[in-house]
This record gives structure tokens, sequence and C-alpha cells, in this order.
């Protein structure tokens, strides 16, 4: 059953603000110098002070911004953009990582084979569903075949191409898969492995219908649900890392 606080938390926040214009300030420059030399076709842009498109310096992205899509490469730019996105938002606790999507040793012209076959997976209309373990399409654990991206920018990328989709069970999509909201969870006495970053795909699909199902019950949506609980842990987290030892080398 949804915690009630999470209720009443939920209930006054509004959806376009916190979720939509939820922002992360990215440094264009350490990202698309890297994609240059990486012969990778994809330019991150954002917005400066001014709200003026720019593909230099630190800009503002959006959430919202993922699900209009990248510059270059399609869908390949917007699993950048999620990765600069997350790495960069206040309350992520990310590590900024560049990841090299290319296959390695491809013949020319079939570097991104590999990837924009696994983020067609991805966009696949009854993802939450589908797969079968052990296809061709897929890793042992489910995930589809991302090599070094990890689940928490996949997921993220999910979420942007599935905002507006209902997959196969009612009201069920991708939600972004978050350490903290899952330790929260833990903490809220869900039994599941506590490290997201190890998660089957079966097991983030029960994520995802966790949250779901507590929206239902709140009459919210879901991703509210997964902010709410980033919040709660960082607000139990809070007297721990100020505490007065913390610091100490």
């Amino acid at each position: 059953m949804v915690p009630a606080e999470c209720v009443a938390w939920c209930r006054v926040q509004q959806y376009g603000v916190l979720v939509l214009d939820d922002m992360a300030a990215v440094d264009l420059d350490w990202w698309n110098h890297r994609l240059t030399d990486h012969a990778i076709p994809v330019r991150l842009t954002g917005r400066d002070l001014d709200g003026a498109v720019t593909d230099r310096g630190v800009a503002v992205i959006t959430r919202g911004d993922l699900i209009t899509g990248g510059v270059g490469l399609g869908e390949v730019g917007v699993l950048y953009m999620a990765a600069a996105w997350l790495s960069a938002h206040r309350d992520r606790d990310r590590l900024r990582r560049f990841v090299d999507v290319r296959t390695p040793s491809s013949r020319a012209g079939l570097e991104f084979a590999a990837i924009t076959a696994a983020l067609a997976v991805c966009r696949q209309p009854h993802l939450m569903s589908f797969p079968k373990i052990g296809s061709s399409d897929r890793l042992w654990s489910g995930w589809p075949r991302t090599p070094g991206v990890g689940a928490a920018v996949t997921s993220l990328y999910c979420w942007a191409v599935h905002h507006n989709t209902v997959t196969v069970s009612p009201g069920v999509r991708p939600q972004l898969l978050d350490q903290q909201a899952v330790a929260s969870l833990i903490h809220l006495g869900w039994v599941a492995n506590p490290v997201a970053a190890s998660f089957t795909w079966a097991r983030y699909t029960r994520y995802c219908a966790l949250l779901h199902t507590w929206a239902h019950q709140a009459q919210v949506p879901a991703e509210l649900i997964e902010m709410w609980l980033v919040a709660r842990w960082r607000q139990r987290a809070t007297p721990r890392t100020s505490h007065p030892d913390h610091h100490r080398q």
C-alpha cells in the first residue's frame, strides 16, 4: 500500500514543473569534445542563461528535452542526452562517465549497428513484457544489449521513448531506475536486490509495476512516486552526510 506521506507529497506537485522541467546543468564541452574525439556523430545541445540553444559551455537540459530527441544519429543522440542529464543532475548522484557505444573492430559503416539494434528493442511497443531471456537481442539478464551503458541510463532512455505509450500492462511504462529510489523501497519493506545496477530485467519490470501500482492508488503519475522515493532517501541521508566527521580524511 502506498504510504500516506507519499500521497500527500505527490498530490501537491505539478507534473510539468517537477518532472518535465527537471533541469540539469550539463558541461556540453566535456561531452561534445569526447563525442568528436570518438568519431561519434552526435552533438549535445542545451539552453544558456538567456534561453538560447547552444552546444557550448554549461547549459541546461530538462528531462522533457529527452522526449523531443537529440541531435545526430537519431536515437543514439537521445541516449547520450539521457546519460548527460543523469550524470549532471544535482539529486541523482551519478558519476560523469563517457560511454563509447561503437562496436569495437566493426567494419566501416557498422560501428553503430549493435547500439541502434538495442535501442530498437527498447522502442518495442510491448517492451515491458518483452523479452524472452536468452533471445539474440537480449543479455542473459534480460536487458537489451547496450554494453557499458548501464541500467540507469537505459531505463531513462526507455522512459523517454515510452513517455506517452501504454505498454502490455495497463498504465505500466518504463520508469527511471535510481539507486536512491530502490534504497527507499528497501527501507519501506520491499524485498529485492538492493543494488539497482544489478537488477535483471524481470526485477526492473516488477519495480516499474510497483511504482505504477502506488501511482494508481494515489491517483498521481508514477514519475512522482519515483521522485518522492528519491526525496525521501535524500532526507534520510542528510543527517549522515552532514555529520561533523563526514569530511575527515
